[in-house]
Parts: C-alpha cells; structure tokens; sequence
C-alpha cells in the first residue's frame, strides 16, 4: 500500500458530490459551496486507494471518515480528492503546531505483533 501523503496537523473541507463543477475550486481554507464541512487538526493519511481522517477524542484517536480514492491530485501544497460517493475533499499541512495530540504516533495499520522464533 503505497502512501500518497500522510499530513498532520491537517485543515480540510469536504464538499457533497455535485456542490462543484471543477475540484480545483474547492480550498482547504476559505469559502466553500453551501454544506460543505471544515476540519482542523486533524490528520489525513491517503494511499493509492483510500483516503483516512483522524481526529483526536477523549478516548484517544478516533477515525471519522474512510473512503476509496477515484481521483487525487497535489498542486503546490494543497491535496485534492473525490471519492467513490462523489464527495470532492481538499486539505494541506495546516500552520498550527498539533502539539499535545496523538494523531502523531497513531497508525492505520494496527499493532505488529513481533514473534520469537526457537533457538534463533
């Protein structure tokens, strides 16, 4: 599974499918269509084929949206993606610290359990 980005502390708006003719007007910061949703400090993680959006919560971190990829692009710093559903999402390393968060230290891939072999 190879990562296309992986950004923390992140800002993100997520547009409903249709809201927008071209993606490219969707910004991670700033005006967006009418029902759209903003995030911060969060962390978004993107392979090839699924995008991730973690935030932190009082039980620790807490993933809130996973979804496959059907198109994704990176223009300067700014990540764009749509969906499976339609849903158009942009978002970027956002200028706050993240500091004290556990986003950080978080992995999608679960614990690896390590194994002993006998006598080696």
């Amino acid at each position: 599974m190879r990562i296309r980005a992986d950004v923390f502390p992140a800002v993100l708006t997520i547009a409903e499918p249709g809201s927008l003719e071209d993606i490219n007007e969707l910004l991670p910061r700033g005006g967006a269509p009418k029902g759209s949703r903003k995030l911060d400090r969060c962390r978004i993680i993107a392979t090839e084929e699924k995008i991730m959006v973690v935030v932190d919560d009082p039980s620790g971190p807490k993933l809130i949206f996973s979804e496959n990829i059907t198109f994704y692009s990176k223009e300067e710093k700014v990540h764009r993606v749509i969906t499976e559903s339609g849903k158009m999402i942009a978002f970027r390393k956002d200028e706050n610290c993240g500091c004290g968060s556990r986003l950080r230290s978080w992995s999608p891939y679960g614990s690896i359990l390590m194994s002993q072999t006998d006598g080696e």
